[in-house]
């Protein structure tokens, strides 16, 4: 794995959980707030937990944060701390800045100080929740870009028995195909009602042949993906 030196500002719900899950990743991850009790949560969760004043540029600048891979300043209910973080952030000569919207007005703002990498966790989990309830064949979604995502589905009934290659995913449908998730009896099961475990297949051949309640992985823009959604 490709190891990187991630620094998060701002931790929040979101951000508090970030920090986690790249650390769990096993990449360099150093915590940033000036909440004292925040920094003492999660500083088992983490390479370095930092306890500052974000919006003061001596401090920032003294971290090295511009050696860092990246820096994600999640801050977005902070509208003041937000938009000094975001420029003290560009003049220490961060090279990959990631921030946080909640508003238009953050994209604006963000955008005129050169930040063009900025993301709305909510607003994707809102998209992904409702698309889930308007396919019934959706089982999840990430967004990748404005152009692109990930999405789950599961299999369609006419793909059952045939080979990756006989449906010609993408050539048809414009879709690669990541993977396929298949369930099988989980060994550990006690009762009748456990659930079935759920294992990736690796990344498939085109003689991969699809079994019914298969999901498939695809990576694709989101008029390709929303297209297929239809077609059955």
């Amino acid at each position: 794995m490709n190891e990187k030196k991630i620094a998060v500002i701002g931790l929040g719900g979101f951000g508090k959980e970030l920090v986690k899950c790249l650390h769990e990743e096993q990449h360099e991850v150093m915590a940033i707030d000036v909440n004292k009790d925040l920094i003492e949560d999660i500083k088992e969760d983490c390479t370095n937990a930092v306890c500052l004043d974000a919006t003061d540029e001596n401090v920032m600048k003294a971290q090295g944060l511009n050696e860092f891979d990246f820096v994600i300043l999640a801050v977005a209910d902070d509208f003041e701390t937000l938009i000094i973080t975001a420029d003290i952030l560009k003049r220490i000569g961060v090279k990959e800045i990631i921030a946080r919207y909640q508003t238009e007005l953050h994209v604006r703002i963000l955008k005129m100080l050169g930040i063009t990498h900025i993301f709305n966790p909510e607003e994707k989990a809102a998209k992904n929740m409702a698309e889930m309830f308007s396919h019934s064949n959706m089982r999840g979604s990430t967004i990748i870009t404005e152009e692109f995502r990930i999405a789950e589905l599961i299999v369609p009934k006419n793909f059952v028995g045939k080979t990756l290659g006989e449906v010609k995913l993408k050539e048809k449908y414009k879709l690669l195909l990541i993977t396929i998730k298949r369930s099988k009896p989980n060994p550990l099961a006690k009762r009748k009602g456990d659930q079935p475990i759920e294992e990736s297949i690796g990344i498939p051949s085109l003689h991969t042949q699809f079994r019914n309640n298969d999901v498939m992985v695809v990576f694709g823009a989101h008029d390709d993906v929303e297209k297929f959604l239809t077609t059955f």
